[in-house]
């Protein structure tokens, strides 16, 4: 009984833990401009007299740029532009596979459930690893079946 208590206990910590990590995240997100100093000087009293100091003004913040990305050229005739983007999208995770099989293996497996695609994909030469990435880019590029 006792370990029950103390697992529950533990559990309990780690429930407040995590709340308080959602929350400290939400209120230091880098949407809003927050100065942390602007707390330490409040103060109760009036500060004594002395000459202002100045403060260089604050570096300007790093912006990031996205750059949306150009549809590629269908590969080969007869490849759509979603097949296309499925080859680049395969190869960059790091799936060697000959375009046509790939694209046969996507039609082929999807909608089969993962099983049946997990076998189909690696009785062709994937790797077991590669197979979700394989299914779940197919689904990403072509919106389905």
């Amino acid at each position: 009984m006792r370990q029950i208590i103390i697992v529950a206990a533990a559990a309990l910590i780690a429930a407040v833990l995590a709340i308080a990590g959602a929350v400290a995240f939400i209120e230091l997100s880098p949407e809003e401009s927050r100065d942390a100093g602007r707390v330490g000087e409040t103060r109760t009293s009036a500060p004594p007299a002395q000459e202002p100091e100045r403060r260089a003004p604050p570096e300007p913040r790093p912006t990031v740029t996205v750059t949306e990305p150009r549809n590629p050229a269908p590969a080969q005739p007869g490849y759509s532009t979603a097949d296309a983007n499925f080859l680049a999208l395969i190869a960059a995770d790091g799936i060697t596979a000959p375009d046509d099989w790939a694209i046969e293996a996507g039609r082929a497996t999807c909608g089969q459930d993962y099983a049946s695609a997990r076998e189909y994909l690696t009785d062709g030469g994937l790797y077991d690893h590669h197979v979700q990435v394989f299914l779940d880019d197919w689904m990403i590029t072509h919106g389905g079946c």
